[in-house]
């Protein structure tokens, strides 16, 4: 009855609601029908993917797709794809690894002329199967905007991409980078503050070069997805101040992890309760958790054991709420 359910609403064109997080181009080879089935199995109706340029375009004019369209091929056909643009390669930006703080790839390039070429080369090659494409990634924060944050300079990238996806395809939908937390209140695990960006953002002029709106107001089990909805409003509040109170917020991660006494259990409870009270709030057009599969080890944070299934695919509680979560609603 489900999966008639599924076809159904599919037919009628229905929209999904709950991603997840993998990516899946820098997955092993060897792991690769795993996760993919595991990400099958877990109901997502949608996948963020980063397509990373440095991986597409690690030389100028030197394309490789190989790995990424074995992974777009590889993916259910009615998964929805949000692809995130990010990544500089070193010659876009002359930053080495290893001489310099932070990721290399978090710095922008140096001319936005070989980043509008990859935005239109890679828009141009997926139209058919990807319609929804992310700006980056995390933007305000440090970890992934180097040297600093700085609104005006996203904007240029931004509106930058706008317009090469825009002209490659006229139907795809451009979503903002997303936000830490709410795009309001500064990251509270992050050394560099940055309160009201997206303030910053539309001062900036950047409200005229995305169609969704997107944050990641990551909460605490302690504090629980009310929270979350409490960061939500006030990127609402924002939003409306600058005309952009109907278009629509995709929330692109939100999660937690095992650590700190968190238990698994706490994990699922969150997860559910989340899409519970997002899927109350008409403006939310999409939620993905982060994370599909627990990672190797931890980068930012405990990324180690956010996933829903363990490194080696075995299942825990917050897959069994995920699939819960992601069941078609009538």
């Amino acid at each position: 009855m489900q999966v008639i359910l599924a076809l159904t609403l599919a037919s009628l064109g229905a929209a999904p609601f709950a991603g997840i997080n993998e990516d899946l181009v820098w997955t092993a080879d060897a792991d690769l029908p795993q996760a993919v089935e595991a990400l099958r199995a877990s109901g997502a109706q949608a996948i963020r993917l980063p397509f990373r340029w440095r991986v597409i375009e690690p030389e100028q004019e030197k394309w490789e797709f190989d790995k990424l369209d074995r992974v777009i091929a590889a993916l259910p056909k009615d998964m929805e794809v949000l692809a995130t643009l990010m990544s500089p390669p070193t010659w876009a930006t002359g930053i080495e690894p290893g001489k310099c703080e932070g990721w290399f790839d978090a710095y922008p390039p140096k001319d936005l002329g070989p980043w509008r070429a990859y935005v239109t080369k890679v828009v141009s090659r997926y139209k058919d199967r990807v319609k929804h494409w992310e700006i980056w990634n995390e933007e305000n924060g440090v970890d992934f905007y180097r040297p600093l944050p700085d609104a005006a300079g996203y904007t240029a990238l931004l509106r930058t991409a706008y317009e090469a996806a825009k002209q490659s395809d006229p139907k795809c939908v451009v979503v903002l980078g997303g936000l830490q937390m709410n795009g309001v209140i500064a990251n509270p695990w992050s050394p560099v503050k940055t309160p009201d960006f997206l303030e910053a953002l539309y001062a900036a002029g950047a409200g005229k070069w995305f169609d969704a709106c997107n944050i990641h107001p990551y909460a605490l089990p302690s504090e629980g997805a009310a929270h979350m909805m409490d960061l939500i409003r006030d990127t609402f509040a924002v939003m409306e101040r600058h005309g952009d109170g109907s278009k629509p917020l995709w929330i692109t991660e939100v999660g937690c992890g095992l650590n700190g006494g968190t238990t698994a259990e706490a994990q699922a409870k969150l997860l559910s309760d989340t899409y519970g009270l997002a899927r109350a709030e008409p403006r939310i057009k999409r939620v993905y958790w982060f994370l599909l599969r627990d990672m190797e080890g931890d980068l930012l944070g405990p990324e180690a054991s956010m996933g829903i299934v363990k490194r080696d695919f075995t299942g825990k509680p917050a897959l069994e709420a995920f699939r819960g979560a992601a069941a078609p609603r009538p």
